[in-house]
């Protein structure tokens, strides 16, 4: 990559995701070139331009996507307008990088791939926890070995209360539901990531949403109840097809004593904790521990890193650290946990499709 290739971005939706995230990153990586920013509310469109210096402005993304010179865009609608917008720009020849989640169902997550397929170009998935320095880390202590072979996975990613009280986080209709899909679905991706993606095949799993649906505590303001259709809790067990097992609990608001966000991996020769990492084994009779005293990229913006790794694989010919399939994978077991906890029986997962 040289700093004189300048690739034109545009971004589809000028909300919270956009302003917080990705229109900073974007907006100071050598490479890029905001060119164009839509959304359907104009003023959000216009407001966003102003701020961030985006020449072109619009509240129709095709029309942004045929008259602008693009070559990526980002998408930052609430999750019903992932699939439309994503392959719709595929469809016009532009890499994409979506928001998480990938999409609301599988079916949609699989039109998605093949439309990144037909095309030709990059389709990422905004994981941006794979780009924390503690997950580089683990990963590398992962591939190195340390661990022998990954059996077990414990998933946390637990709020005492942090329901989102903006947008249309606790409406099902258009988000697909609510604490697993909004927030376990990062702790749920980075363990999958770390483990080498291994093919589910069974999910079990119930949700709740007993604080959701009343006037409740929160630090980040009253939400509204009248209308939370989705759950503020969940919790699956799954097995996967190479033996290997993983327990995951998510929530937006419990009774506990604090928020708490932890994978960890259980191998036949080591385990290891990821926040912070920590590596737990026998040793010389021993029981040890250890952990690094420093790891590269401890300052770094996870959001800055995941932009230089989704413009430089533009750049450079190459697939980004987050790919689509393995999205996909996710958005399965996501669905068979909602699946499953309607029925009140484990879901089984076709290995093919993972």
């Amino acid at each position: 990559m040289t700093t004189t290739t300048v690739i034109n971005v545009g971004i589809v939706g000028a909300g919270n995701i956009a302003r917080g995230r990705h229109l900073p990153c974007f907006k100071k990586h050598p490479n890029v070139r905001l060119a164009a920013i839509s959304d359907v509310v104009g003023e959000l469109a216009e407001s966003a331009a102003k701020e961030f210096e985006i020449p072109g402005v619009y509240t129709d993304y095709r029309v942004m996507f045929e008259k602008e010179k693009l070559d990526a865009v980002v998408i930052c609608t609430p999750n019903k307008f992932h699939a439309p917008a994503s392959i719709a720009a595929l469809d016009a020849g532009l890499h994409v990088l979506c928001e998480k989640p990938m999409a609301l169902d599988p079916a949609e997550g699989r039109a998605m791939v093949a439309a990144a397929e037909r095309s030709g170009k990059i389709l990422s998935i905004a994981f941006h926890y794979r780009h924390m320095a503690q997950v580089r880390a683990a990963r590398r202590i992962v591939d190195s070995g340390e661990l022998g072979h990954v059996y077990m996975a414990r998933v946390y990613a637990l709020r005492r209360r942090g329901v989102p009280s903006w947008g249309t986080f606790v409406q099902k209709h258009i988000q697909g539901g609510g604490a697993m899909i909004d927030f376990g679905v990062h702790l749920l991706d980075t363990a999958l990531w770390l483990m080498g993606n291994p093919q589910p095949v069974e999910v079990c799993a119930s949700i709740s949403q007993h604080l959701g649906k009343a006037p409740n505590v929160n630090p980040w303001g009253q939400w509204n109840y009248r209308e939370f259709t989705v759950e503020d809790q969940a919790a699956a067990f799954i097995r996967f097809a190479n033996g290997a097992s993983m327990l995951l609990e998510c929530s937006w608001a419990l009774n506990i004593p604090q928020n708490h966000e932890q994978i960890s991996l259980s191998g036949t020769t080591a385990g290891l904790e990821v926040f912070p990492p920590k590596v737990n084994k026998a040793h010389l009779d021993m029981l040890v521990s250890w952990q690094p005293d420093w790891m590269p990229g401890e300052r770094d913006n996870p959001g800055d890193v995941q932009t230089a790794d989704f413009v430089g694989a533009i750049l450079e010919g190459r697939q980004p650290v987050s790919q689509a399939y393995q999205a996909l994978q996710v958005t399965e077991i996501v669905d068979a946990i909602y699946r499953s906890a309607e029925a009140g029986a484990a879901v089984r997962l076709d290995p093919a499709r993972s």
